[in-house]
């Protein structure tokens, strides 16, 4: 048995936490169907197909005329429903952690951040290089002086260890993070790790974009960082 997921409420966790992205997947996918057939309706234009889902999205089209969109929108209903109930059953085993008072302290990050972060990593005491090899799990590891990424080489592939879906995962939990920890006068502790982090960045990359991701995996981190010495401290 993998050792990461021994705990049974961390083995509960990644078991629902699976579920819910089989069921994001699934959704995406009616999602992208739409689109493109919104794209075919609007001679392939990108932008006019957007504009004219988000008119089908927003419930003002008479979807009884376009009955193939009403199949695909109603397809959607019980995957969202499901994925609902499957978050709702992750928060509160999240709860159930030792580690749980941690969402507490941070702004930005709940129970279903927990409960993601936890679904993907495991037990964080479990990694024998500690809070390296659980960068290395989040896919936010610097390997042989390289951020981790995708590699077609099957030698550095298997050095980077490097999971698309998994970064995507802390992407965007560091993402609602960055949102939710205010601006300026209001900027929360992760909000001025950021704006540090950007300030030096934008010194070394060329565009605003390149700094911003750097900042973002930076203050996604120093996130994991804290949730680790709190596990720490609990276990």
């Amino acid at each position: 048995m993998d050792t990461r997921y021994e705990d049974p409420t961390i083995a509960q966790i990644n078991y629902y936490w699976r579920d819910r992205q089989n069921m994001v997947r699934a959704d995406t996918k009616l999602v992208l169907q739409i689109k493109a057939m919104c794209r075919s309706l609007r001679d392939g234009d990108k932008k006019e197909g957007d504009k004219f889902y988000k008119h089908l999205q927003s419930g003002n089209a008479d979807l009884i005329e376009f009955s193939q969109f009403n199949a695909l929108f109603e397809a959607r209903k019980p995957i969202l429903e499901e994925r609902k109930r499957l978050e709702k059953q992750l928060a509160n085993y999240a709860k159930q952690l030792p580690v749980s008072t941690f969402v507490d302290k941070v702004r930005g990050f709940g129970h279903l951040g927990l409960a993601a972060t936890v679904g993907e990593i495991g037990d964080f005491m479990a990694y024998d290089k500690e809070l390296d090899g659980i960068y290395k799990r989040a896919g936010l590891a610097v390997v042989e002086g390289e951020r981790q990424r995708k590699h077609s080489n099957k030698d550095m592939a298997i050095m980077h260890g490097y999971s698309p879906s998994r970064h995507a995962v802390f992407w965007t939990i560091g993402d609602s993070l960055l949102k939710a920890q205010g601006k300026e006068e209001n900027a929360g502790p992760y909000r001025i790790v950021y704006d540090d982090r950007k300030l030096m960045e934008r010194e070394r990359v060329e565009s605003d974009a390149h700094a911003h991701n750097r900042a973002l995996r930076y203050m996604t981190k120093r996130l994991i960082k804290d949730l680790y010495i709190e596990w720490k401290e609990v276990a």
